[in-house]
């Protein structure tokens, strides 16, 4: 894992290189996925008030080791949950994020049900080694995407928007939440 540690670059890292991507010559529907998240990403930087409770609940934990997030910039529940994880924690953790595509054989090792779903956070000791892992995204917004595909017909764009309001109405609460049941 320390490999992949070195690898992996800061929170200011991944927004230059991700601002950097939807400039570049890509497919439009790449190019909107880019600047949709950069955009959320910004608001949540702007306007994220860490929990009270939450807050006193890390005091609590004996976590002191790294989180390593496994993204890319193109992806809605990264751009929801990264800068929220990245604020609550950086302060008494180093937080660094690597790509997903560039490595594979990391990605292999935190498959969701077979398939490459991200953010995966994944939570190191002071030697590398990991202690446990979150993601893709929250019980609750698993629950919306399992609720779409029984419906039937799955229709993504209806999926995504109810997804983004559970994300916007919940401020980031259930994700550090749960994460905190993993430290």
């Amino acid at each position: 894992m320390e490999i992949y540690w070195e690898k992996a670059v800061t929170y200011e890292g991944y927004f230059e290189i991700i601002s950097k991507k939807e400039k570049l010559e890509i497919k439009q529907e790449m190019k909107e996925k880019y600047l949709d998240s950069i955009k959320r990403s910004k608001f949540l930087i702007k306007n994220y008030i860490p929990n009270r409770d939450q807050i006193k609940k890390r005091q609590k934990k004996e976590f002191i080791g790294k989180i390593l997030i496994i993204a890319e910039g193109w992806c809605g529940d990264c751009s929801q949950s990264i800068p929220i994880i990245n604020q609550f924690f950086s302060k008494e953790n180093q937080v660094r994020i690597i790509f997903r595509d560039e490595n594979q054989s990391l990605m292999k090792n935190f498959l969701t049900n077979g398939s490459e779903a991200i953010p995966i956070v994944i939570f190191l000791d002071d030697r590398y080694n990991v202690i446990s892992h979150w993601g893709p995204r929250t019980i609750a917004g698993t629950e919306i995407l399992l609720n779409h595909k029984k419906s039937g017909k799955f229709n993504k764009s209806s999926f995504l928007l109810d997804l983004h309001n559970y994300y916007e109405s919940n401020k980031g609460f259930d994700i550090i939440d749960e994460i905190l049941l993993k430290i």
